[in-house]
C-alpha cells in the first residue's frame, strides 16, 4: 500500500487512455441517463484555477460544491461530476501542482505514514479505505497535503513517528 493514487490509477483500471477522454465518456453516460445538464465543454482551461492536494492518500481536488475527483499533474485539468462545473458552464479548471521534485518529496514524506489497511477488492480501495495508525498533537497523522504546506512542514509532523523519519 506505499502509493499515493492519483487519476492515471483509475485511467488504468477503467481502460481509459486520458483523463479528457475518462471525463468525455462518463459525461455522456450521464447526460444520457438525464444526470447532467452541463457536460464537458473540451476547450482550455478557463475559469479560477483550483489547487491539487492529497486527502488520505490520494491526489484530487475538492470542488467549491463539495464534491472532488482525482487529478493528476500530466494532465492538469478538473471537471466535477458532482456539480458538472456548472458556474463554469461545463468547461474544464486549470489544475496547480506543486512542481515534480516537490510532488516527488511530500509523496516520500506521506507514505512514510503508516496506515491500517481496512482490506478493499483492488489498491485503490485499500489505499483510499486506510486509516492512519499514528495520532500526533492535531489527531490523525493521515496521508494528506494541503496548498502551502511545506516539505518541513510534512517532516515536523512526521516527528510523531519516533525514530522512523529524518
Amino acid at each position: 500500500m506505499d502509493k499515493i493514487i492519483n487519476a492515471k490509477d483509475y485511467l488504468f483500471r477503467e481502460g481509459y487512455k486520458t483523463i479528457k477522454e475518462r471525463i468525455i465518456k462518463e459525461c455522456g453516460k450521464r447526460t444520457r441517463k438525464g444526470l447532467l445538464e452541463t457536460p464537458f465543454v473540451d476547450c482550455e482551461p478557463l475559469g479560477k484555477p483550483v489547487f491539487a492536494k492529497v486527502n488520505f492518500g490520494q491526489w484530487l481536488v475538492e470542488c467549491e460544491c463539495g464534491g472532488a475527483e482525482t487529478v493528476h499533474w500530466d494532465e492538469p485539468i478538473f471537471y466535477c461530476f458532482s456539480c458538472g462545473n456548472y458556474n463554469n458552464h461545463g468547461k474544464p479548471r486549470e489544475v496547480i501542482f506543486p512542481t515534480q521534485k516537490e510532488i516527488t518529496e511530500i509523496e516520500k514524506l506521506l507514505l512514510l505514514r503508516p496506515v491500517i489497511t481496512r482490506g478493499g477488492p483492488a489498491m485503490i480501495e485499500r489505499v483510499i479505505g486506510g486509516m492512519p495508525s499514528i495520532k500526533d498533537k492535531y489527531g490523525p497523522l493521515s496521508r494528506s497535503w494541503d496548498p502551502g504546506q511545506t516539505e518541513d512542514d510534512l517532516r515536523e509532523e512526521n516527528k510523531s513517528i519516533k525514530g522512523k523519519v529524518n
